[in-house]
């Protein structure tokens, strides 16, 4: 028994590019790539009173099936049109002691401002 994955979500990670002209990788993000989710909670927002101010936190939680891929803190999530950053791990339910596991908490950031 797992529970539904009804929502659609496109993630990318960041990855090393082509070497560039000091022998460095460089970086590119992969191409959107869809993938089902179970859902998300209320989007959690953080401004200060503070005149003049114009910066957003918006924090989200995406709860994940186990077939989610396993992103890194170097993805990024997009939902509803907005880009969400990855914050540490994934949370998975991997390990518990009932023998089901239904999925994890991916936590996303977005920052306007």
């Amino acid at each position: 028994m797992s529970l539904p994955a009804r929502y659609v979500i496109e993630v990318r990670e960041l990855i090393d590019g082509p070497l560039d002209d000091f022998g460095d990788a460089g970086q590119m993000w992969s191409e959107w790539a869809p993938h089902r989710i179970i859902g998300w909670g209320v989007p959690a927002t953080a401004e200060p009173k503070t005149a003049g101010h114009d910066r957003v936190v918006v924090d989200l939680e995406l709860y994940v099936p186990t077939t989610f891929p396993a992103l890194s803190h170097r993805g990024q999530v997009r939902l509803g049109g907005a880009v969400y950053d990855v914050v540490g791990e994934p949370e998975r339910c991997d390990g518990n002691p009932f023998g089901w596991n239904p999925g994890g908490t991916l936590n996303l950031r977005r920052v306007v401002g």
